[in-house]
């Protein structure tokens, strides 16, 4: 059984916070609820930070029996980078905590959108 969840979030630096609120209310056990709050918050700060303009991020939360499939939809440019350019940089790394903390996780181009998806699994 699946149920779906959908909710418009402001472009702004409040986004994560209330993304993190609406990920750990659907949670199934603490454990799920820490690993999907870390992942929205950094799908969610990516969105915004890499956003174009000021239409709002959508998330998209589809609760499976045996995880919450996280989706992020925002207006962007570019496209997810998962690595750093250089030992320095900081920006990149936060896709490879997204790694470690799902199942699987891509990302699609709707035309001015870029949607990032990560499956965390119930544990």
């Amino acid at each position: 059984m699946s149920a779906t969840f959908t909710w418009q979030l402001p472009m702004d630096s409040t986004a994560a916070g209330a993304a993190r609120w609406h990920v750990r209310e659907l949670a199934s056990s603490d454990i799920e609820a820490v690993d999907a709050e870390l992942v929205v918050t950094e799908l969610v700060t990516n969105a915004w930070k890499h956003g174009n303009g000021s239409e709002p991020i959508t998330l998209t939360v589809d609760v499976r029996d045996d995880s919450l499939h996280i989706e992020v939809c925002g207006d962007a440019s570019g496209e997810p980078r998962t690595v750093p350019t250089t030992d320095t940089e900081a920006a990149g790394r936060g896709l490879l905590l997204i790694d470690e903390l799902t199942d699987r996780w891509g990302f699609e181009r709707r035309a001015s959108q870029i949607c990032v998806w990560a499956e965390v699994p119930q544990r």
